[in-house]
């Protein structure tokens, strides 16, 4: 989890918020994370060329991977 790269495609950031909404029930303020990553993948098919990954996306992006590796989950 560490050395995952940061998405650079819609399909990349969707699948990472997939994978993650698993754990949205352990992480506090789940919603609130997420809600930058939300922002740029919630496109329609025809918006996906709009897809543009900023520094709030980063930010929640390594928020969640130092969630991910350093809290107590369960």
């Amino acid at each position: 989890i560490v050395d995952l790269p940061a998405p650079t495609t819609l399909k990349e950031a969707n699948e990472f918020l997939g994978k993650i909404n698993w754990y949205r029930k352990f992480i506090p303020n789940f919603a609130r994370i997420a809600a930058p990553l939300h922002k740029v993948t919630n496109k329609t098919k025809h918006h996906r060329h709009e897809f543009r990954w900023g520094p709030d996306q980063q930010q929640s992006f390594d928020e969640f991977k130092r969630l991910l590796t350093t809290y107590p989950l369960f």
